[in-house]
């Protein structure tokens, strides 16, 4: 299944993490009408991952047109996904896929085939920005870039950071570890890993602090010396 552009990204600094993780509730969990504004955080936080930079190489009009993506990522997420925040200002956002939830059947295949072609068709007013060939080299690009990955693990259920990003003014704060925390916890709890992707070789060691070990990489089509670095959180045993 393609999750094009499932990756993670965050800056934040973080205080020491420990192996005793209780358990603990998120702090917010969006609904469908906060997608809006969680797409703006995280188009704001994206506007410098290697991802998108190499995707959308014109600054001026990448933030017009992660808002779009996001938007409609997110509603194509959302039955099968949580959205998190920190608060009700979302000092940080993150997307949080669950694979219990993604139906085997070849009608939940076919279902989440339908949400990808609305997704795609709802994100056509992009070319307002970009041109239609960069639309589909987009495409492409997400394609290439995907979760497709996580099957060759052989696990029946994980968790799957999708999208974490803390807003700039607010890194540096625990926002991170705020959310992350009970993400973990909940993966010792239920023995699943919990699996992730950057593209930002500065996260790989803010994420090696919470015991995410990097198990692949996949290059970045075209020229790009950029690769997306595949990580997994196995539960403590």
């Amino acid at each position: 299944m393609i999750r094009g552009g499932t990756i993670c990204n965050s800056r934040a600094s973080h205080p020491n993490v420990t192996t005793n993780r209780t358990a603990e509730p998120y702090s917010v969990k969006l609904r469908r009408t906060d997608i809006r504004q969680a797409a703006v955080v995280l188009a704001q936080g994206f506007m410098d991952d290697p991802l998108y930079e190499h995707m959308l190489p014109e600054r001026t009009t990448r933030l017009e047109v992660l808002i779009i993506f996001f938007r409609n990522y997110i509603a194509m997420l959302y039955e099968e996904a949580d959205l998190y925040a920190t608060s009700e200002r979302l000092e940080a956002v993150a997307l949080v896929f669950r694979s219990e939830r993604a139906g085997v059947s070849r009608f939940s295949h076919a279902k989440y085939l339908y949400r990808i072609a609305c997704a795609i068709i709802k994100s056509i007013p992009m070319c307002r920005y970009i041109s239609f060939h960069q639309f589909l080299r987009g495409l492409s690009t997400l394609n290439s870039m995907s979760s497709a990955w996580i099957s060759e693990l052989n696990e029946q259920d994980y968790i799957h950071l999708d999208m974490l990003v803390v807003q700039p003014q607010c890194r540096g704060h625990g926002f991170v570890s705020q959310l992350m925390r009970p993400l973990l916890s909940e993966c010792d709890a239920r023995g699943i890993p919990c699996t992730l992707e950057t593209h930002n070789p500065s996260n790989i060691s803010l994420y090696g602090h919470y015991g995410f070990e990097v198990v692949d990489t996949i290059p970045m089509p075209g020229n790009s010396v950029s690769q997306q670095y595949c990580m997994v959180y196995r539960p403590d045993k």
